[in-house]
């Protein structure tokens, strides 16, 4: 059994109730993964939350994948005292049927001013807007999704390249796995950082994203024309920025020359090792520095860099900023 299940603690207040909403033809990662969160987080501290499922009739919901959710509640059946509210994204088709009548809608808006935060996963955020409840406030949603958003509702203030937005009480994430990171936030504002990697841990996650970075992460965009053992590199690479990352050493590691594997990074991924690299870092830099309260020569250290100017010019060559006046900006974001 993994270590964050062995120690379980007692809540001293009563059990959250954690609603996820659902409907037929919703994405079940998008389900699944808050509510794995969610219920790894009461294994934790046991009496903390109380999960369900809710839909428009309640019922037995049919995912987009085959995957149902059985016994839902219907929204009239939903705890009176909701803590959180969480709305799955979806297939566009049973999402714009589902809103048409505008009895979620009347829903969503009738019960916010009674639960502490509510939240939305992909496209479940054109629910929240329908409701109103983005107006006036930032959200996100899948990247194919933004200018849908901003088009159909001017008055929400639509943020690009975020894994998650918090407004207040209302928070939306981008497309589907973004999920996790968005639960996972949401259990460390309730429990503290401790309860979150813990449980981020039992994921096996490689990393826990911070709310600003892009959705299309520089890795996965730089795999897009790469093919094994390359694609598997950059993986690799990713996590260990930290380390000696040479041509050299890289090309060994691949199996290959030097300038074979030089070569053939450039022609299938578009941009040269060092270049890569240095990207990489420099993202995770600006991820800790709105993340932490880490010094920067710490920073620098973790990021791979071996001094703090040479962070600093790597910094401003990609955002033109120094990294103080980068943190200041993003934490007020945040």
């Amino acid at each position: 059994m993994p270590d964050g299940h062995r120690h379980v603690e007692r809540a001293a207040v009563p059990a959250k109730n954690i609603v996820i909403v659902v409907f037929e033809g919703a994405e079940a990662v998008d389900i699944a993964a808050p509510a794995s969160v969610f219920t790894k987080a009461e294994q934790l501290h046991a009496g903390t939350y109380r999960l369900c499922f809710a839909s428009p009739k309640g019922g037995d919901v049919q995912t987009n994948s085959g995957l149902w959710i059985r016994a839902t509640h219907s929204f009239e059946a939903v705890p009176a005292t909701l803590d959180t509210l969480i709305v799955a994204g979806g297939d566009e088709a049973p999402l714009r049927a589902l809103l048409r009548d505008g009895s979620v809608a009347e829903w969503l808006a009738r019960v916010a001013p009674g639960t502490r935060r509510i939240a939305s996963v992909c496209s479940g955020a054109f629910a929240l807007a329908a409701a109103g409840l983005l107006d006036g406030r930032e959200a996100t949603t899948h990247w194919s999704a933004l200018d849908l958003l901003q088009s159909v509702r001017p008055a929400v203030r639509v943020l690009r390249d975020r894994i998650y937005v918090r407004d207040g009480q209302v928070w939306t994430s981008a497309g589907v796995t973004t999920s996790l990171e968005l639960a996972l936030a949401l259990v460390e504002d309730d429990l503290g950082q401790s309860v979150s990697m813990a449980i981020a841990r039992t994921l096996a996650l490689p990393m826990l994203r911070g709310s600003h970075q892009p959705q299309l992460s520089q890795a996965l965009q730089v795999q897009t024309g790469a093919r094994n053992p390359l694609r598997e590199l950059i993986a690799w690479m990713s996590t260990h920025l930290h380390e000696q990352l040479t041509v050299e050493l890289l090309a060994q590691r691949a199996n290959m020359s030097a300038r074979q594997f030089a070569r053939a990074f450039a022609a299938e991924t578009g941009c040269t090792p060092a270049r890569f690299v240095e990207r990489a870092r420099v993202a995770q830099a600006a991820d800790l520095l709105v993340r932490t309260r880490w010094p920067q020569d710490r920073i620098a250290e973790l990021s791979g860099f071996g001094s703090v100017d040479a962070l600093q010019r790597a910094f401003a060559r990609q955002h033109g900023k120094t990294l103080k006046d980068y943190r200041a900006s993003k934490q007020l974001r945040v």
